[in-house]
């Protein structure tokens, strides 16, 4: 396994030091699977300010269709006999089919009766009952439509990332159509497993430990790390140490997933970033794919909210962040070790 990058240099006449001669310097960094590419740019960063967001919280309350008075009201019910329940609840967490679903099988899970949580809000029961109410939809699902296999668990968290409704929850879908990352994925797993003979996610675990540069830790049943070439602002990941079916998440893995999770959040709240995306991928019954977790903030630059999305994330894509993947570990691990 390679972790190949190219550093490229630009030069110029700088107006800002009297036209003298001057440089940048920018990243090309390769995948170590797809071989996809992703920008590293030497642009000046300050600080990000903590946003207040009371506004936008009240005007998304006049009307939310999450919250206890009208969510049993509006939500639809599964089609009794299909999977045994017209809702799935854990805690506070309900389960219930999107009526704007992305594919055949859509669901959406509300994660509290309260309207708003900020980051530092949600706790092990908050996250864990809302993954654990996917996971039993997806279980019941599995055994209704086995071929419905590339399953995912999402989450928009604010409008910045996509979130249409503030109240925090996660989407659900099972498929038999594979995403574009599950398809570029798979084809890469098969190419690596035939030049390797070996498992991809063992060994970039076990490489990633070794380099020590992105790996920030190692739990029983998971090890979490920086991506070097990540899809967003940074790119935290967490892989499973087995190829778990949904079914199979319990106990001490739910425990290893939703820490892990929390301590993302926590990593992001402190860098006064409001917002992120969340994908935990599954693929039963596959022995190329293992699941994995990926945690992406999403944010807006300053001064004018500029999207973090231009025309080479959007139409070349091609992420490209700020921020050094190896940096990014230094702070998780630093709050992973005193938080």
């Amino acid at each position: 396994m390679e972790f190949i990058k190219v550093v490229k240099t630009s030069r110029f006449l700088d107006p800002m030091h009297g036209f003298q001669s001057s440089e940048r310097q920018s990243e090309v960094r390769y995948d170590p699977l797809t071989n996809q590419t992703t920008r590293i740019l030497d642009f000046p960063v300050k600080e990000m300010e903590r946003v207040d967001l009371s506004p936008l919280i009240e005007k998304s309350k006049a009307i939310c269709p999450f919250c206890p008075e009208l969510i049993e009201l509006v939500t639809p019910k599964f089609p009794s006999g299909r999977l045994g329940k017209e809702r799935y609840v854990i805690g506070e967490s309900l389960c219930f089919p999107n009526a704007f679903p992305y594919d055949e099988n859509g669901a959406v899970t509300v994660m509290s009766r309260s309207h708003y949580l900020a980051l530092a809000d949600f706790d092990a029961g908050i996250i864990g009952n809302a993954i654990g109410c996917c996971i039993e939809y997806l279980r019941d699902l599995l055994v209704a439509q086995p071929e419905a296999v590339y399953q995912s668990i999402n989450w928009n968290y604010m409008p910045l990332a996509g979130g249409s409704i503030v109240h925090p929850h996660l989407q659900v879908t099972a498929s038999t159509t594979p995403t574009n990352y599950y398809t570029s994925m798979l084809s890469m797993l098969e190419v690596y497993r035939g030049k390797h003979g070996t498992d991809f996610w063992r060994d970039l675990v076990s490489q990633e430990e070794q380099l020590s540069e992105r790996f920030i830790v190692r739990m029983e049943h998971m090890s979490w790390l920086v991506a070097f070439a990540p899809l967003g602002v940074f790119d935290i990941i967490g892989v499973m140490d087995d190829k778990y079916r949904p079914s199979e998440m319990r106990d001490g893995i739910m425990s290893d997933l939703v820490a892990g999770i929390l301590k993302a959040l926590g990593y992001i709240d402190s860098l006064n970033m409001y917002s992120l995306n969340m994908s935990l991928y599954f693929l039963p019954d596959n022995d190329l794919f293992t699941p994995h977790v990926r945690i992406c903030p999403r944010v807006s630059i300053p001064p004018f909210g500029t999207s973090q999305i231009n025309y080479m994330r959007m139409l070349h894509n091609e992420p490209m962040t700020t921020m050094k993947p190896e940096d990014v570990c230094l702070g998780m691990k630093n709050l992973w070790r005193y938080s």
